[in-house]
């Protein structure tokens, strides 16, 4: 009888050690989460940094896997995969999907909009703090942003040398949006819509004759490899860049502590990558000149000409949303632009 007593203890100890187990790898949560962007890329450091960070902080308890160069979503499929909870989150471009995300998508794609990765690191903080319709449209769709990633200036990227104004007449121009390719038009161009995993191919096989990029882009895709020209002047694009997204389902799942976690190094994350991004442009810069690429200035009266053949694209974003009864939400924002634009200096 004691050797059967001793034995339902034995197993029972070992049974409740099991469900221990279990219980310890249950609790654990994985989050798939897809990009759009190589691993190579400055904000996919930061996005990667991001997620050893919570994973160090929740101790284990969370672990984001990203899967990096559309292999796990093409980018036009991120908003309705995350949005579905097909994937638990996403670092995808909200410029892809304009219809859905108007207000986030304005700053993300208006030309000249922003004068340097101060403001546009800025920016998307401030829109998501201070802009109520901003988050609402996310959640409307069942996501929720966590931060912005930054971007270095947008250069003009081609196979030949754009110099002068009239060197754009006739190119085709890889572009995302509505308001580029009709920027591009502007100068006597072509936008073309093409996504950034695509970017190579079409320059490769003259497709399209340039893209618009940043310099540390044009080395993480190579592109120094099928177009050797850099027009640095006009910044074609600055401004709050992709969002670090999560499906809102997901969000409320997680415990208080974790969401308190994830806020908070988000935060941390835009910070760092203002540093992370100027010095990228520096030893981008240095690669490209080693790899033969060429930089060139547009004339300033050049600049000043296509600026003004260029359509008041804020004041028809404006006028856009005010027919969709928006229009307080985006006078807001952009008076919340421009007192950005107007503040906020890199030091």
């Amino acid at each position: 009888m004691k050797r059967n007593t001793r034995r339902f203890l034995v197993f029972g100890v070992v049974f409740l050690g099991v469900l221990v187990l279990s219980a310890n790898v249950s609790a654990k949560t994985v989050l798939k989460c897809s990009s759009q962007w190589t691993e190579y890329m400055t904000g996919s450091k930061i996005a990667s940094w991001f997620a050893d960070e919570i994973k160090k902080a929740t101790k284990g308890e969370v672990e984001i896997k990203i899967y990096f160069s559309e292999s796990l979503a093409k980018a036009g499929e991120n908003l309705h995969l995350l949005k579905s909870g097909a994937i638990d989150m996403a670092e995808m471009s909200p410029a892809y999907f304009p219809a859905e995300l108007p207000i986030t998508t304005a700053a993300n794609t208006i030309p000249f909009g922003f004068d340097n990765i101060c403001e546009g690191s800025a920016i998307g903080r401030a829109f998501m703090d201070e802009i109520p319709a901003f988050m609402e449209e996310s959640l409307r769709h069942n996501i929720r942003p966590l931060f912005f990633h930054l971007l270095n200036d947008y250069f003009l990227v081609t196979r030949e040398p754009v110099k002068r104004l009239s060197d754009m007449k006739g190119k085709k121009i890889r572009a995302w949006g509505n308001q580029m390719p009709r920027l591009f038009a502007a100068a006597g161009g072509m936008g073309v819509s093409v996504f950034i995993a695509e970017v190579y191919e079409t320059l490769q096989r003259g497709v399209a004759d340039g893209t618009i990029i940043n310099t540390d882009g044009c080395v993480a895709y190579k592109l120094y490899e099928v177009a050797k020209h850099i027009t640095e002047y006009p910044t074609i694009w600055q401004g709050p860049a992709w969002g670090c997204y999560i499906n809102e389902k997901v969000w409320q799942k997680l415990p208080p502590d974790h969401k308190k976690i994830f806020l908070e190094t988000a935060e941390r994350a835009r910070k760092r990558e203002l540093t992370v991004t100027y010095k990228a442009d520096t030893e981008a810069r240095k690669t490209l000149k080693a790899h033969g690429v060429q930089f060139h200035k547009m004339p300033e009266e050049d600049v000043a000409k296509w600026k003004e053949a260029t359509p008041d694209f804020r004041a028809e974003w404006v006028n856009k949303m005010e027919k969709k009864g928006k229009g307080q939400a985006a006078r807001d924002t952009i008076k919340l632009w421009d007192n950005i634009r107007r503040w906020v200096v890199c030091p």
